[in-house]
């Protein structure tokens, strides 16, 4: 069946299961309980089964329609809140953005204002997550990710290859001294960023430590909570320059060990290529590569410029 229900049947149902009686509903949809019984009829016609036990004048679901009540659930709410939205926004251009959670605290919003002062008769939506979004499946304007590579009809802008390095708050490198070699860094206190694409254990080997087990104190489910467990001195973290640019820069966090840094992987900007031309994502995409600029000076710099800081 790929075609909809009717959509007042649908409604009735969601009316009844929310309310518990025909009459009820009735009285919340302003029609007569006959017209929310025939409109419950069509729905099991369409169907093709029976939600409701009918006995007398009362209606009770059966459980298939408490399981279709929570499968359409979320679709309702969807419309509810994307009807709350547009009554808001009116005829204002929207833009959506998705990125992860640790990219939106550590990068994004640090420098979005700059982007909405210039833009005001933009909306921008940000929404985020613990990971990448797949930006085939068309739910955002722009995506931006680390998947690695860009599908057809796509197109991207990077912001680089991260680096990983240790970092530590000035605070506790003064309680503990700066390690001579990188196996000390076994004996201090460590924070595991389990979002980081760089190992403790990997980084650690690099740096010439032979087969390195890591006790870490503290372990985080992302860079944004890591970052800021570092910056409070609970001990080392390893993440990306990209998202600890603006700790550095303000002093939070300074990096151990620099020249044992190592690549993760790139972070990208990606869009529609037939929708590039749309003024909403030409100003952002304006915008952003002009953050850039100021962003990274070469391939070798690890150090991040004063220009992050708004």
């Amino acid at each position: 069946m790929n075609r909809l229900p009717p959509l007042n049947a649908l409604v009735a149902f969601r009316a009844v299961m929310e309310t518990g009686s025909l009459v009820s509903a009735a009285q919340k949809l302003a029609i007569t309980a006959s017209a929310v019984s025939h409109r419950l009829k069509a729905l099991e016609d369409h169907l093709g089964l029976e939600l409701f036990e009918r006995r007398s004048r009362a209606v009770f679901p059966t459980a298939a329609a408490y399981r279709y009540a929570s499968e359409i659930a979320e679709a309702f709410d969807r419309i509810s809140t994307a009807t709350r939205t547009i009554e808001a926004v009116g005829n204002r251009d929207t833009l959506s953005i998705h990125c992860s959670s640790s990219f939106a605290s550590n990068w994004l919003l640090r420098r979005l204002r700059s982007f909405t002062a210039h833009n005001s008769e933009i909306t921008v939506t940000v929404s985020s997550s613990g990971s990448d979004q797949n930006i085939e499946g068309g739910l955002y304007d722009l995506v931006f990710t680390r998947q690695s590579n860009t599908p057809e009809e796509f197109q991207e802008i990077s912001l680089g290859r991260e680096k990983f390095r240790p970092l530590i708050s000035p605070e506790l490198l003064d309680n503990l001294g700066y390690p001579k070699k990188p196996n000390e860094l076994l004996k201090l206190p460590i924070i595991r960023s389990e979002g980081a694409t760089v190992s403790w254990e990997t980084w650690l080997s690099e740096a010439g430590v032979p087969n390195p087990i890591v006790n870490e104190m503290m372990v985080f489910e992302n860079a944004a909570l890591s970052l800021d467990a570092a910056e409070k001195g609970f001990g080392i973290v390893l993440e990306s320059n990209l998202l600890s640019a603006e700790a550095e820069t303000a002093g939070r966090l300074v990096p151990i060990f620099p020249e044992y840094q190592q690549d993760g992987r790139e972070h990208k900007l990606m869009w529609r290529e037939k929708r590039g031309a749309e003024p909403k994502i030409r100003s952002f995409r304006d915008w952003f590569e002009n953050q850039l600029r100021y962003d990274f000076v070469d391939e070798e710099t690890y150090e991040p410029v004063a220009a992050l800081v708004d």
